[in-house]
C-alpha cells in the first residue's frame, strides 16, 4: 500500500469521526448503492456525495456573473490542472477565472458547518485535486485517495459488492438532484443554466489539453468570440480521470454510466434529502485562487 491509502486505514481506526466525500464520476467504477454500505463497512461514519457543493457552485457562479456583468470573460475553475496552467502559462486570463470554489471545496465547507468536529476524506477520479487543490485547504480536506487506490484498499478488507444485498444503503447527503452529472464535459454550464446568461455564440464547453490550449491562445490572444468556457482537463470532463479504474470503457459509456445512476436516483428519490441553500448561504465559498 501506498502512504494514502495507509493514512486512510490509520483515520478509519481512529477515534475520530470521518466523511467520505464521493467524486460525482463514482459511478463509472462503484456500483450505487452498495458503495455507501461498503465505505461504511471500511469504518467512515458518514458518505456524501458532492451535489450540494456543485449547487452552490452553480449558485454562485450565478451570482458572480450577476453582480460583473461587464467583464470581459469567465473561466470556469473546478479543475485544479486549468486553474494552474492558466496561472502558469496565460497569467494574463488567471483575473478572468470565476474565483469560487470547486464542488469538493464548497462540499467540506458545508460538512465542516454542520459537523466540524469530522475529519474528511475525499475519494477522487484523478491526483490532481490532492497535489494541487487539498492543500490550499488543509483545515477542510484531510485526505485525498484516488478510485484505484479506493479499490485496492477495499480488496484488502476483502469488502466485496455482491455481500451487500440491501435494497437502499442511502448517502448521507444534504440534495439530490441533476448536479450528477458535473463530472461530463459541459454539465457545469447545463446545471447552472448558463445558456440563460449568455448568447448561445458566447459560451465554450472544451475539455482534453490540445483542444484547451488552443481555446485558451485564443482567449489569450483577444481574438475569440466567447465570454463563458466552460472547461475541464481530462477527455470528456472528469469522467476520462487517469485514476478512473475501467480504463477500458469508452467516454460515451462512461457518460452512459452516470446518466444512468442520474436517472435512478431522480426515479427513486432515495438517496439523500432536499437541501436548502439558505443553510449555507453564510459560508464563504470564495476559491483560494
Amino acid at each position: 500500500m501506498n502512504p494514502h491509502q495507509i493514512k486512510l486505514l490509520e483515520l478509519l481506526k481512529s477515534n475520530d469521526k470521518i466523511v467520505a466525500m464521493l467524486a460525482p464520476s463514482f459511478a463509472i467504477d462503484f456500483p450505487h448503492p452498495q458503495i455507501v454500505g461498503m465505505l461504511k463497512k471500511l469504518g467512515f461514519e458518514m458518505v456524501t456525495e458532492l451535489t450540494f457543493g456543485a449547487r452552490m457552485v452553480n449558485y454562485w457562479y450565478v451570482e458572480y456573473i450577476k453582480q460583473n456583468p461587464d467583464q470581459k470573460m469567465y473561466i470556469a475553475s473546478p479543475c485544479p490542472i486549468v486553474v494552474s496552467m492558466i496561472e502558469n502559462k496565460y497569467p494574463e486570463l488567471k483575473q478572468y477565472l470565476i474565483p469560487y470554489a470547486s464542488p469538493m471545496y464548497a462540499m467540506s465547507k458545508i460538512v465542516k458547518k454542520k459537523y466540524p468536529d469530522y475529519k474528511i476524506v475525499f475519494i477522487s477520479p484523478c491526483q490532481a485535486k490532492r497535489l494541487l487543490e487539498a492543500p490550499k485547504y488543509p483545515e477542510f480536506i484531510d485526505l485525498v485517495v484516488t478510485f484505484k487506490e479506493l479499490k485496492e484498499v477495499l480488496d484488502i478488507q476483502n469488502i466485496k459488492a455482491e455481500d451487500f444485498t440491501e435494497p437502499e444503503y442511502p448517502f448521507d447527503s444534504f440534495v439530490t438532484e441533476i448536479n450528477k452529472i458535473y463530472p461530463i464535459s459541459g454539465g457545469l454550464a447545463q446545471t447552472a443554466r448558463i445558456k440563460s446568461l449568455f448568447k448561445p455564440e458566447e459560451i465554450c464547453i472544451t475539455e482534453g489539453v490540445e483542444n484547451n490550449i488552443k481555446i485558451l491562445d485564443e482567449l489569450a490572444a483577444g481574438n475569440s468570440p466567447y465570454r463563458f468556457i466552460d472547461i475541464l482537463n481530462c477527455p470528456g470532463g472528469c469522467i476520462g480521470g487517469p485514476d478512473i479504474i475501467n480504463q477500458d470503457l469508452d467516454i460515451e459509456e462512461k457518460k452512459n454510466r452516470i446518466l444512468a445512476y442520474r436517472d435512478k436516483s431522480i426515479a427513486d428519490q432515495k438517496d439523500a434529502v432536499e437541501g436548502k441553500k439558505e443553510f449555507v448561504l453564510d459560508i464563504d465559498f470564495k476559491a483560494k485562487l
